[in-house]
């Protein structure tokens, strides 16, 4: 369980890098106001989710349930292909925004897609799981129109319901649905595929209650 320690660590790592960042520059206020401000972010919700979940497993010694360690790594590789195809900018990152940007969006998702490849179990994964890896985002999305719509202001141009319309949002929702159900799909046969070749030894398979998804 070290490797997903490690997971952990770093996760918690870019957290408290991007806090200080903003502490620092004293834009957001204090310690709720600061929070306020990270959570507006899919990045930030996914990121923490694994980095509380790999802390559980690495403490008690059991492995979360099979689609739940894929869904983790999906999510994770979501972040980063949206970050660096549609998000990322061309300015250079200094100082704790490069820490923080950097663990985030690229050090530890591949991390942790390369935790999953040699060290998950995969055998209990089925091709409906895809389907229901979507409900995250979907309920990020709902989140953040409804945060936009009280507070103004929408942390991704693809949930702008003020500048998109409802047609516009709703044309970006769908499309990323149908995305990230191929990749989905894709994480479920890559899973199936290892699991046959090299299945985790089931002696060190010790599973957790978090299982269902």
């Amino acid at each position: 369980m070290a490797f997903a320690a490690l997971i952990s660590l770093l996760g918690a790592i870019a957290f408290a890098a991007s806090f200080a960042k903003h502490a620092i520059s004293g834009e957001h206020g204090g310690p709720i106001g600061i929070l306020w401000h990270q959570l507006k972010y899919f990045t930030l919700w996914t990121n923490v989710l694994v980095m509380v979940l790999f802390a559980r497993m690495s403490s008690t010694g059991r492995f979360l349930g099979d689609s739940w360690l894929a869904a983790l790594t999906l999510w994770m590789l979501i972040v980063m292909a949206v970050f660096h195809l549609l998000l990322g900018n061309d300015e250079p990152q200094r100082g704790l925004s490069w820490v923080s940007d950097t663990l985030f969006h690229t050090i530890n998702p591949l991390l942790l897609a390369l935790w999953w490849t040699i060290c998950a179990p995969k055998s209990e994964l089925r091709w409906r799981h895809a389907a229901v890896w979507l409900l995250w985002p979907l309920v990020y999305v709902i989140y953040a129109v409804t945060r936009g719509a009280l507070t103004g202001f929408y942390p991704y141009f693809f949930v702008n319901l003020a500048e998109l319309g409802w047609g516009g949002l709703m044309a970006w929702v769908m499309k990323f649905l149908i995305a990230f159900y191929v990749a989905g799909v894709l994480v479920v046969a890559i899973g199936r595929v290892i699991s046959r070749t090299a299945p985790v030894r089931r002696e060190d398979y010790v599973p957790d209650d978090l299982r269902p998804l």
